[in-house]
Protein backbone atom coordinates (compact mmCIF):
# COMPACT_ATOMS: atom_id res chain seq x y z
CA UNK A 1 0.00 0.00 0.00
CA UNK A 2 1.07 3.29 -0.71
CA UNK A 3 2.29 5.54 2.27
CA UNK A 4 4.27 8.73 0.62
CA UNK A 5 3.15 11.56 -1.65
CA UNK A 6 4.17 11.65 -4.99
CA UNK A 7 7.75 13.78 -5.50
CA UNK A 8 7.88 16.36 -7.74
CA UNK A 9 11.23 15.31 -9.58
CA UNK A 10 12.10 11.45 -9.88
CA UNK A 11 15.16 10.38 -11.17
CA UNK A 12 14.77 8.63 -14.39
CA UNK A 13 15.83 4.44 -14.63
CA UNK A 14 19.06 5.28 -16.18
CA UNK A 15 20.17 6.90 -13.26
CA UNK A 16 19.32 4.07 -10.59
CA UNK A 17 21.41 3.69 -7.66
CA UNK A 18 24.78 1.68 -6.95
CA UNK A 19 23.42 -1.81 -6.62
CA UNK A 20 23.88 -1.84 -2.51
CA UNK A 21 21.99 1.35 -2.17
CA UNK A 22 19.32 0.14 -4.32
CA UNK A 23 19.59 -2.64 -2.20
CA UNK A 24 18.91 -0.56 1.21
CA UNK A 25 16.67 1.78 -0.34
CA UNK A 26 14.19 -1.71 -1.15
CA UNK A 27 14.53 -2.14 2.69
CA UNK A 28 14.24 0.94 3.76
CA UNK A 29 11.16 1.61 1.54
CA UNK A 30 9.78 -1.82 2.80
CA UNK A 31 10.43 -1.14 6.64
CA UNK A 32 8.29 1.95 5.79
CA UNK A 33 5.18 0.19 4.36
CA UNK A 34 5.93 -2.28 7.60
CA UNK A 35 5.61 1.37 10.00
CA UNK A 36 2.48 2.62 8.10
CA UNK A 37 0.73 -0.60 7.59
CA UNK A 38 -1.42 -0.10 10.52
CA UNK A 39 -2.35 3.50 10.00
CA UNK A 40 -3.26 2.97 6.75
CA UNK A 41 -5.74 -0.17 7.57
CA UNK A 42 -7.16 2.10 10.52
CA UNK A 43 -7.87 5.31 7.86
CA UNK A 44 -9.10 2.43 5.29
CA UNK A 45 -12.86 2.99 5.69
CA UNK A 46 -12.97 6.48 5.03
CA UNK A 47 -10.06 6.69 1.97
CA UNK A 48 -12.29 3.95 0.33
CA UNK A 49 -15.33 6.59 0.91
CA UNK A 50 -13.16 8.27 -1.87
CA UNK A 51 -11.85 5.73 -3.27
CA UNK A 52 -12.15 6.90 -7.20
CA UNK A 53 -9.78 9.57 -5.89
CA UNK A 54 -7.41 7.90 -3.32
CA UNK A 55 -6.64 4.93 -5.17
CA UNK A 56 -4.48 6.79 -8.12
CA UNK A 57 -3.20 8.98 -5.21
CA UNK A 58 -2.00 5.79 -3.97
CA UNK A 59 -1.08 3.84 -6.94
CA UNK A 60 1.07 6.75 -7.93
CA UNK A 61 2.92 6.89 -4.76
CA UNK A 62 3.92 3.33 -4.95
CA UNK A 63 5.40 4.13 -8.72
CA UNK A 64 7.41 7.10 -7.62
CA UNK A 65 8.68 5.07 -4.35
CA UNK A 66 10.01 2.18 -6.86
CA UNK A 67 11.59 4.70 -9.18
CA UNK A 68 13.10 6.04 -6.13
CA UNK A 69 14.73 2.08 -6.03
CA UNK A 70 15.50 1.93 -9.26
CA UNK A 71 12.23 0.53 -10.82
CA UNK A 72 10.77 1.63 -14.45
CA UNK A 73 7.62 2.28 -13.56
CA UNK A 74 6.34 5.64 -15.70
CA UNK A 75 4.31 8.37 -14.14
CA UNK A 76 0.77 8.24 -15.26
CA UNK A 77 -0.22 11.94 -13.44
CA UNK A 78 0.50 14.51 -16.25
CA UNK A 79 2.30 17.36 -14.54
CA UNK A 80 0.45 20.25 -13.60
CA UNK A 81 -2.75 18.57 -14.00
CA UNK A 82 -3.46 16.78 -10.92
CA UNK A 83 -7.40 17.42 -10.42
CA UNK A 84 -8.27 17.19 -13.74
CA UNK A 85 -6.40 13.77 -14.01
CA UNK A 86 -8.32 12.55 -10.56
CA UNK A 87 -11.42 13.09 -11.74
CA UNK A 88 -11.14 11.46 -15.19
CA UNK A 89 -8.75 8.24 -13.93
CA UNK A 90 -11.84 6.47 -12.74
CA UNK A 91 -13.37 6.47 -15.62
CA UNK A 92 -10.08 5.24 -18.13
CA UNK A 93 -9.48 1.39 -17.84
CA UNK A 94 -6.05 2.29 -16.36
CA UNK A 95 -7.99 2.57 -13.39
CA UNK A 96 -9.03 -0.82 -13.07
CA UNK A 97 -6.57 -2.36 -14.64
CA UNK A 98 -3.62 -0.93 -13.43
CA UNK A 99 -4.21 1.63 -10.31
CA UNK A 100 -6.71 -1.05 -8.17
CA UNK A 101 -4.50 -4.21 -8.78
CA UNK A 102 -1.38 -2.11 -7.75
CA UNK A 103 -2.78 -0.56 -4.17
CA UNK A 104 -4.72 -4.54 -3.09
CA UNK A 105 -1.08 -6.09 -4.51
CA UNK A 106 0.53 -3.36 -2.49
CA UNK A 107 -1.04 -3.92 0.71
CA UNK A 108 -0.98 -7.34 0.44
CA UNK A 109 2.92 -7.16 0.47
CA UNK A 110 2.73 -4.58 3.22
CA UNK A 111 0.71 -6.91 5.12
CA UNK A 112 3.08 -9.56 4.52
CA UNK A 113 6.02 -6.92 5.42
CA UNK A 114 4.87 -6.01 8.68
CA UNK A 115 4.00 -9.64 10.04
CA UNK A 116 8.06 -10.12 8.89
CA UNK A 117 9.39 -7.09 10.20
CA UNK A 118 7.32 -7.06 13.51
CA UNK A 119 8.44 -10.32 14.08
CA UNK A 120 11.52 -10.51 13.07
CA UNK A 121 12.47 -7.20 14.80
CA UNK A 122 11.02 -8.54 17.75
CA UNK A 123 13.21 -11.73 17.87
CA UNK A 124 16.38 -9.65 16.81
CA UNK A 125 15.89 -6.88 19.46
CA UNK A 126 15.53 -9.84 21.80
CA UNK A 127 18.39 -11.73 20.70
CA UNK A 128 20.90 -8.57 20.70
CA UNK A 129 19.94 -6.69 23.95
CA UNK A 130 19.63 -10.18 26.37
CA UNK A 131 22.92 -10.76 26.71
CA UNK A 132 23.44 -7.14 28.26
CA UNK A 133 20.56 -7.30 30.38
CA UNK A 134 21.29 -10.50 32.18
CA UNK A 135 22.43 -10.91 35.55
CA UNK A 136 22.48 -12.20 39.03
CA UNK A 137 19.19 -10.29 39.76
CA UNK A 138 17.68 -10.82 36.52
CA UNK A 139 18.95 -13.79 34.48
CA UNK A 140 18.11 -14.38 31.41
CA UNK A 141 16.31 -17.50 30.76
CA UNK A 142 16.93 -19.16 27.77
CA UNK A 143 14.20 -21.95 27.08
CA UNK A 144 13.64 -24.35 24.55
CA UNK A 145 11.75 -26.69 26.84
CA UNK A 146 8.76 -27.16 24.69
CA UNK A 147 10.58 -28.06 21.71
CA UNK A 148 13.71 -30.20 22.33
CA UNK A 149 13.64 -30.08 26.34
CA UNK A 150 16.58 -28.03 27.15
CA UNK A 151 16.52 -24.52 28.85
CA UNK A 152 19.31 -22.81 30.23
CA UNK A 153 19.58 -19.32 32.74
CA UNK A 154 22.31 -17.15 32.25
CA UNK A 155 23.49 -14.22 34.90
CA UNK A 156 26.31 -12.54 33.07
CA UNK A 157 27.18 -11.54 29.02
CA UNK A 158 29.73 -14.17 28.93
CA UNK A 159 27.36 -16.90 29.37
CA UNK A 160 24.94 -15.79 26.48
CA UNK A 161 27.80 -14.06 23.94
CA UNK A 162 26.96 -16.69 21.51
CA UNK A 163 23.27 -15.14 20.53
CA UNK A 164 25.18 -12.11 19.22
CA UNK A 165 25.62 -14.34 16.16
CA UNK A 166 22.63 -15.66 15.95
CA UNK A 167 21.02 -12.10 16.28
CA UNK A 168 23.41 -10.70 13.48
CA UNK A 169 22.02 -14.13 11.52
CA UNK A 170 18.20 -13.43 12.39
CA UNK A 171 19.09 -9.87 11.31
CA UNK A 172 20.49 -10.72 8.05
CA UNK A 173 17.67 -13.06 7.47
CA UNK A 174 14.88 -10.23 7.90
CA UNK A 175 16.91 -8.04 5.48
CA UNK A 176 16.89 -10.47 3.50
CA UNK A 177 13.47 -11.13 3.46
CA UNK A 178 12.13 -7.28 3.71
CA UNK A 179 14.63 -7.23 0.28
CA UNK A 180 12.34 -9.97 -1.44
CA UNK A 181 9.40 -8.31 -0.94
CA UNK A 182 10.71 -4.84 -1.85
CA UNK A 183 11.95 -6.48 -5.38
CA UNK A 184 8.75 -8.59 -5.62
CA UNK A 185 6.91 -4.62 -5.16
CA UNK A 186 8.77 -3.22 -7.87
CA UNK A 187 8.27 -5.79 -10.23
CA UNK A 188 5.08 -5.68 -9.85
CA UNK A 189 5.26 -1.82 -10.11
CA UNK A 190 6.86 -1.46 -12.90
CA UNK A 191 4.64 -4.53 -14.17
CA UNK A 192 1.39 -2.63 -13.49
CA UNK A 193 2.64 0.62 -14.66
CA UNK A 194 3.29 -0.22 -18.10
CA UNK A 195 0.73 1.14 -20.86
CA UNK A 196 -1.72 -0.87 -21.38
CA UNK A 197 -1.14 -3.05 -24.63
CA UNK A 198 -4.48 -1.62 -26.27
CA UNK A 199 -4.25 1.13 -24.97
CA UNK A 200 -1.05 1.69 -26.93
CA UNK A 201 -2.41 0.29 -29.86
CA UNK A 202 -5.28 2.75 -29.76
CA UNK A 203 -2.75 5.61 -29.75
CA UNK A 204 -0.55 4.27 -31.53
CA UNK A 205 -3.26 3.71 -34.18
CA UNK A 206 -4.54 7.35 -33.35
CA UNK A 207 -1.11 8.78 -34.15
CA UNK A 208 -1.08 6.82 -37.31
CA UNK A 209 -4.35 8.43 -38.17
CA UNK A 210 -3.01 11.92 -37.18
CA UNK A 211 0.23 11.41 -39.34
CA UNK A 212 -1.87 10.00 -42.99
CA UNK A 213 -4.04 13.09 -42.11
CA UNK A 214 -1.68 15.31 -42.04
CA UNK A 215 0.25 14.01 -44.96
CA UNK A 216 -3.34 13.96 -47.05
CA UNK A 217 -3.75 17.85 -46.33
CA UNK A 218 0.10 19.07 -47.10
CA UNK A 219 -0.05 16.69 -50.22
CA UNK A 220 -2.84 18.15 -51.26
CA UNK A 221 -2.20 21.79 -50.04
CA UNK A 222 0.93 21.38 -52.02
CA UNK A 223 -0.76 20.69 -54.84
CA UNK A 224 -3.58 23.19 -54.86
CA UNK A 225 -0.57 25.95 -54.47
CA UNK A 226 1.27 23.76 -57.40
CA UNK A 227 -1.82 24.45 -59.44
CA UNK A 228 -2.63 27.89 -58.35
CA UNK A 229 0.71 29.40 -58.93
CA UNK A 230 1.09 27.47 -62.59
CA UNK A 231 -2.41 29.33 -63.13
CA UNK A 232 -1.70 33.01 -61.75
CA UNK A 233 1.52 32.43 -64.25
CA UNK A 234 -0.45 31.10 -67.22
CA UNK A 235 -3.25 33.99 -66.75
CA UNK A 236 -1.18 36.82 -65.47
CA UNK A 237 2.24 37.68 -65.60
CA UNK A 238 2.80 34.95 -68.69
CA UNK A 239 -0.56 36.83 -70.70
CA UNK A 240 1.15 40.58 -69.97
CA UNK A 241 4.35 39.54 -71.34
CA UNK A 242 2.54 38.40 -74.68
CA UNK A 243 1.25 41.66 -74.55
CA UNK A 244 4.15 43.65 -74.04
CA UNK A 245 6.05 41.85 -76.75
CA UNK A 246 2.96 41.97 -79.14
CA UNK A 247 3.31 46.22 -78.04
CA UNK A 248 6.50 46.25 -78.75
CA UNK A 249 6.45 45.02 -82.12
CA UNK A 250 4.02 47.39 -82.90
CA UNK A 251 6.31 49.80 -81.69
CA UNK A 252 9.11 48.69 -83.72
CA UNK A 253 6.47 48.99 -87.19
CA UNK A 254 5.48 52.19 -86.16
CA UNK A 255 8.88 53.52 -85.63
CA UNK A 256 9.80 51.92 -88.94
CA UNK A 257 6.85 53.95 -90.88
CA UNK A 258 8.04 56.77 -89.72
CA UNK A 259 11.85 56.97 -90.88
CA UNK A 260 9.95 56.09 -94.36
CA UNK A 261 7.52 59.32 -93.96
CA UNK A 262 10.89 61.53 -93.44
CA UNK A 263 12.05 60.71 -96.82
CA UNK A 264 10.90 62.04 -100.37
CA UNK A 265 9.91 58.79 -101.24
CA UNK A 266 8.46 58.10 -98.16
CA UNK A 267 5.70 61.01 -98.76
CA UNK A 268 5.09 60.19 -101.90
CA UNK A 269 3.99 55.87 -101.37
CA UNK A 270 2.64 56.85 -97.62
CA UNK A 271 3.87 55.32 -94.76
CA UNK A 272 6.51 52.55 -95.80
CA UNK A 273 10.05 51.95 -95.05
CA UNK A 274 12.40 54.29 -97.30
CA UNK A 275 14.38 52.88 -100.12
CA UNK A 276 17.93 51.38 -99.52
CA UNK A 277 19.75 54.90 -100.17
CA UNK A 278 17.35 57.53 -99.61
CA UNK A 279 17.88 59.86 -97.05
CA UNK A 280 14.86 60.70 -95.01
CA UNK A 281 14.56 64.67 -94.48
CA UNK A 282 11.79 66.31 -93.02
CA UNK A 283 8.90 68.56 -94.80
CA UNK A 284 11.13 71.53 -94.91
CA UNK A 285 13.76 69.94 -96.77
CA UNK A 286 17.02 70.59 -94.28
CA UNK A 287 19.34 67.92 -94.44
CA UNK A 288 20.60 67.72 -91.17
CA UNK A 289 17.18 68.11 -89.43
CA UNK A 290 16.70 65.28 -91.16
CA UNK A 291 19.95 63.16 -90.40
CA UNK A 292 19.01 63.62 -86.64
CA UNK A 293 15.45 62.40 -87.19
CA UNK A 294 16.95 59.32 -88.98
CA UNK A 295 19.35 58.64 -86.29
CA UNK A 296 16.81 58.93 -83.55
CA UNK A 297 14.48 56.94 -85.32
CA UNK A 298 17.25 54.41 -85.76
CA UNK A 299 18.02 54.23 -81.99
CA UNK A 300 14.49 54.59 -81.00
CA UNK A 301 14.08 50.97 -83.01
CA UNK A 302 16.65 49.43 -82.17
CA UNK A 303 15.79 49.94 -78.51
CA UNK A 304 12.43 48.96 -79.47
CA UNK A 305 14.16 45.90 -81.03
CA UNK A 306 16.40 45.13 -77.56
CA UNK A 307 13.27 45.36 -75.27
CA UNK A 308 11.39 43.20 -77.65
CA UNK A 309 13.98 40.52 -77.46
CA UNK A 310 14.51 40.88 -73.49
CA UNK A 311 10.39 40.53 -73.33
CA UNK A 312 10.72 37.16 -75.57
CA UNK A 313 13.35 35.59 -73.61
CA UNK A 314 11.31 36.27 -70.61
CA UNK A 315 8.22 34.81 -71.87
CA UNK A 316 10.08 31.32 -72.87
CA UNK A 317 11.92 31.80 -69.49
CA UNK A 318 8.53 31.79 -67.82
CA UNK A 319 6.73 29.34 -69.49
CA UNK A 320 9.44 26.93 -68.75
CA UNK A 321 8.56 27.78 -64.77
CA UNK A 322 5.47 27.02 -65.09
CA UNK A 323 5.58 24.12 -67.39
CA UNK A 324 8.10 23.01 -64.48
CA UNK A 325 5.91 23.85 -61.26
CA UNK A 326 2.75 21.82 -63.15
CA UNK A 327 2.77 21.04 -66.95
CA UNK A 328 -0.57 22.49 -68.34
CA UNK A 329 -1.48 19.03 -70.62
CA UNK A 330 -0.61 16.94 -67.04
CA UNK A 331 -3.49 18.51 -65.60
CA UNK A 332 -5.64 18.65 -69.19
CA UNK A 333 -4.38 15.73 -71.08
CA UNK A 334 -3.23 12.82 -67.89
CA UNK A 335 0.06 11.30 -67.28
CA UNK A 336 0.95 9.28 -70.60
CA UNK A 337 0.30 12.59 -72.68
CA UNK A 338 2.73 14.42 -70.06
CA UNK A 339 5.21 11.76 -70.44
CA UNK A 340 5.81 11.65 -73.94
CA UNK A 341 5.69 15.67 -74.02
CA UNK A 342 8.43 14.72 -71.63
CA UNK A 343 10.27 12.69 -73.17
CA UNK A 344 10.57 15.29 -76.46
CA UNK A 345 11.94 18.01 -74.05
CA UNK A 346 14.30 15.68 -72.38
CA UNK A 347 18.04 16.05 -73.16
CA UNK A 348 18.69 13.13 -74.03
CA UNK A 349 16.91 10.59 -76.66
CA UNK A 350 13.84 9.11 -75.06
CA UNK A 351 11.29 6.54 -76.17
CA UNK A 352 8.24 5.92 -74.12
CA UNK A 353 5.77 3.12 -74.01
CA UNK A 354 2.41 3.09 -72.53
CA UNK A 355 0.09 -0.12 -71.43
CA UNK A 356 -3.21 0.36 -70.02
CA UNK A 357 -6.69 0.75 -70.59
CA UNK A 358 -8.38 4.53 -70.66
CA UNK A 359 -10.48 3.71 -67.53
CA UNK A 360 -7.48 3.09 -65.66
CA UNK A 361 -5.66 5.84 -67.39
CA UNK A 362 -8.57 8.35 -66.17
CA UNK A 363 -8.42 6.60 -62.81
CA UNK A 364 -4.59 8.32 -61.98
CA UNK A 365 -5.72 10.72 -59.30
CA UNK A 366 -3.56 14.14 -59.59
CA UNK A 367 -0.96 13.50 -56.35
CA UNK A 368 -0.07 10.29 -57.81
CA UNK A 369 0.36 11.78 -61.28
CA UNK A 370 2.04 14.51 -60.52
CA UNK A 371 5.04 12.46 -57.88
CA UNK A 372 5.26 10.19 -61.41
CA UNK A 373 5.64 12.72 -63.53
CA UNK A 374 8.24 14.45 -61.93
CA UNK A 375 10.20 12.00 -60.31
CA UNK A 376 10.17 10.42 -64.23
CA UNK A 377 11.57 14.25 -64.82
CA UNK A 378 14.15 14.16 -62.53
CA UNK A 379 15.35 10.36 -63.43
CA UNK A 380 15.40 11.82 -67.17
CA UNK A 381 17.36 14.79 -66.05
CA UNK A 382 20.04 12.14 -64.08
CA UNK A 383 20.02 10.04 -66.89
CA UNK A 384 21.31 13.52 -69.42
CA UNK A 385 23.84 14.47 -66.25
CA UNK A 386 25.28 11.38 -65.50
CA UNK A 387 24.79 8.74 -67.95
CA UNK A 388 26.80 10.29 -71.05
CA UNK A 389 26.90 12.28 -73.95
CA UNK A 390 25.80 8.66 -76.26
CA UNK A 391 23.10 7.32 -74.10
CA UNK A 392 19.28 6.62 -74.63
CA UNK A 393 16.48 6.42 -72.04
CA UNK A 394 13.19 4.85 -72.35
CA UNK A 395 10.22 5.05 -70.26
CA UNK A 396 7.21 2.67 -69.65
CA UNK A 397 4.49 2.59 -68.18
CA UNK A 398 1.79 0.30 -67.26
CA UNK A 399 -1.32 0.68 -65.69
CA UNK A 400 -4.01 -1.97 -64.22
CA UNK A 401 -6.73 -1.34 -61.75
CA UNK A 402 -4.31 -2.20 -58.95
CA UNK A 403 -1.71 0.45 -59.84
CA UNK A 404 0.75 1.46 -61.90
CA UNK A 405 4.39 0.95 -62.26
CA UNK A 406 7.20 3.11 -63.71
CA UNK A 407 10.32 2.27 -65.21
CA UNK A 408 13.15 4.74 -66.51
CA UNK A 409 16.18 3.37 -67.54
CA UNK A 410 19.29 4.13 -69.50
CA UNK A 411 22.39 2.55 -71.19
CA UNK A 412 24.94 4.90 -69.60
CA UNK A 413 27.67 4.06 -67.06
CA UNK A 414 25.63 2.99 -64.28
CA UNK A 415 26.98 3.09 -60.12
CA UNK A 416 24.11 5.11 -58.65
CA UNK A 417 23.84 5.25 -54.91
CA UNK A 418 20.64 6.38 -53.26
CA UNK A 419 22.94 5.74 -49.95
CA UNK A 420 25.63 7.90 -50.93
CA UNK A 421 25.62 11.03 -48.93
CA UNK A 422 25.66 13.25 -52.24
CA UNK A 423 22.39 11.36 -53.64
CA UNK A 424 19.88 13.87 -51.74
CA UNK A 425 17.87 14.07 -54.99
CA UNK A 426 17.22 10.30 -55.33
CA UNK A 427 16.30 10.39 -51.72
CA UNK A 428 13.71 13.04 -51.82
CA UNK A 429 12.59 11.31 -55.00
CA UNK A 430 11.92 8.16 -52.66
CA UNK A 431 10.14 10.19 -50.69
CA UNK A 432 7.98 11.71 -52.47
CA UNK A 433 7.12 8.62 -54.19
CA UNK A 434 6.09 7.03 -50.55
CA UNK A 435 4.47 9.98 -50.07
CA UNK A 436 1.29 8.82 -52.50
CA UNK A 437 2.01 5.26 -51.24
CA UNK A 438 4.07 4.26 -53.69
CA UNK A 439 7.88 2.53 -53.43
CA UNK A 440 10.54 3.06 -55.41
CA UNK A 441 13.41 0.56 -56.64
CA UNK A 442 16.81 1.73 -58.07
CA UNK A 443 19.09 -0.76 -59.92
CA UNK A 444 21.86 0.60 -61.04
CA UNK A 445 25.24 -1.92 -61.56
CA UNK A 446 28.86 0.30 -62.44
CA UNK A 447 28.94 -0.13 -66.50
CA UNK A 448 25.37 -1.39 -66.63
CA UNK A 449 22.93 1.82 -66.75
CA UNK A 450 20.41 2.43 -64.50
CA UNK A 451 17.37 1.27 -64.07
CA UNK A 452 14.24 3.20 -61.77
CA UNK A 453 11.52 1.17 -60.75
CA UNK A 454 8.36 3.15 -59.53
CA UNK A 455 5.00 1.48 -58.35
CA UNK A 456 2.06 3.25 -57.05
CA UNK A 457 -1.91 3.43 -56.45
CA UNK A 458 -3.77 5.27 -58.80
CA UNK A 459 -5.66 6.57 -55.31
CA UNK A 460 -3.19 7.63 -52.72
CA UNK A 461 -3.98 5.48 -49.24
CA UNK A 462 -4.97 8.31 -47.90
CA UNK A 463 -7.14 9.46 -50.32
CA UNK A 464 -9.49 6.03 -49.85
CA UNK A 465 -13.12 6.73 -48.49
Amino acid sequence: MAIAAVPADIAPHSETPHRWGRRGMLVLIELLHAVAFLPLVVAAIPLLLAFHLTLPLLAEADRALARLAGANAPRALPPGKLWAWLRGRVVQAAFWKQDVPLVLGGTLLSAVGFFVAGIGGILVGVLAVGPFIASPEQPLEVSLRDLVGWSYSATSFGQVWWLEPIALVCLIILLGLLLVIGNLRCRMTAALSRPDEEARLDALAAEVGHLTSGRATLVDAFDAERARIERELHDGAQQRLVAAAMHLGAAELHAGRLAGIGSPAGRAAGPAVAPAGVIPSDSSGNPASTGRQAEALAALRADVRSAQEEVEASLRSLRETVHGIRPAILTERGLAPALRDLAGRAPLPTSVTVVGGDDDLAAITSPVATTVYFAVAEALTNAAKYAGPAAQARVEMVVTADGLTVTVGDDGAGGADPLFPGSTGLAGMTQRVESVGGRLLIDSPPGGGTRLTLTAPLIPPWARG
